[in-house]
Order: C-alpha cells, then sequence, then structure tokens
C-alpha cells in the first residue's frame, strides 16, 4: 500500500465516523510525542518485540480506537517509519476537509499581532469559507519583506527577490 493510501484510508475512516478534526488533533498529537522519541518508531518496526506487545504499547497510547487501530496496521505491515510522510498527505485531506487553509508565511524578523491581523484581513477574501492558519517562519535569508506560500504557490514581496530581479534586468 502506497503512503497515500494509507492517509486516504485513515481519512475515509475518519470522516465516516464525524471524528475528522478528533483524529486531526490525535495524529498531531502523536507526531509531536514520537519526534521527541524516534526509537519508539524502530521499535515498532523490529521484529524483536512481538505483535502483541507491540498492540499493547499503542493501547497505552489511549487515543480514539480508529486511531489505535491505524497504528496498529502499520505496525503489522512494518511501516510506523513512515509515519511522518502519511501524516503530511493526511493534513492535507483533514484540512481541506475541515476548509482550513495553511498559509506559510516566511519574514525576515518577527511578525507583531497587529501585522499578523493586517496579513489575515488582506488574504481572508481570497480564502473564502476557510479558516486561515498561519505558519509562521524567521527566515534571515529575506533580508526584508515578506514571503507567502500556499499549496506550493508563493507570493514573494521580499527584498532578496527584488533584489534578484535587479541584478538579471542589469
Amino acid at each position: 500500500m502506497s503512503i497515500a493510501n494509507y492517509a486516504k484510508a485513515l481519512y475515509q475512516i475518519a470522516k465516516e465516523q464525524d471524528k475528522v478534526s478528533l483524529i486531526a488533533f490525535q495524529f498531531g498529537e502523536f507526531k509531536n510525542n514520537v519526534g521527541e522519541n524516534e526509537s519508539w518508531i524502530t521499535m515498532m518496526d523490529s521484529p524483536m518485540l512481538s505483535t502483541p506487545e507491540k498492540n499493547k504499547m499503542i493501547d497505552a497510547l489511549g487515543y480514539d480506537a480508529s486511531f489505535l487501530a491505524f497504528l496498529k496496521m502499520l505496525v503489522q505491515k512494518r511501516n510506523m517509519h513512515h509515519y511522518l510522510e502519511i501524516y503530511d498527505e493526511w493534513l492535507h485531506l483533514s484540512r481541506t476537509y475541515l476548509k482550513i487553509a495553511h498559509i506559510h508565511i516566511y519574514s525576515a524578523k518577527p511578525i507583531t499581532k497587529t501585522q499578523e491581523d493586517a496579513l489575515r484581513k488582506v488574504i481572508q477574501p481570497r480564502f473564502v469559507n476557510q479558516q486561515l492558519d498561519f505558519h509562521i517562519t524567521i527566515d534571515e535569508h529575506l533580508l526584508g519583506g515578506i514571503k507567502i506560500v500556499h499549496q506550493g504557490q508563493s507570493l514573494d514581496r521580499s527584498i532578496a527577490r527584488e533584489l534578484k530581479e535587479l541584478y538579471t534586468t542589469i
């Protein structure tokens, strides 16, 4: 089964059970917790532990039964190490369903709450009936200005881009 199919299968189950929001939260929490302990993933893919032992460890996580079943299936197929790739695909599917537009903003310096609110006000009309989710990254390579990215498309209003354009025209 491909990585995208794992995410699609989880999405279909979550959608049928009206648990997309719950599983989105739990998958995010799982990703953050496991990121702090990568050896847990290695252990889940290892043949050194029996499947019942692994299932017991997964049950101890205390998540929704559907999400636990999904994790157990990954363990059974020894594909737990693909959880980050599955998460990325899952995130796209769940955000589309929940009508959340994930906007990545790159800035040369920290953005104040007032600036963030102004950006939200300008960007929101382009995303009718969607909630905006900003992820702000400080990128000192920009020198100044901002770069806004949504689903691979970007609006680059950085000084670095302006200088690059000026250089190519000279």
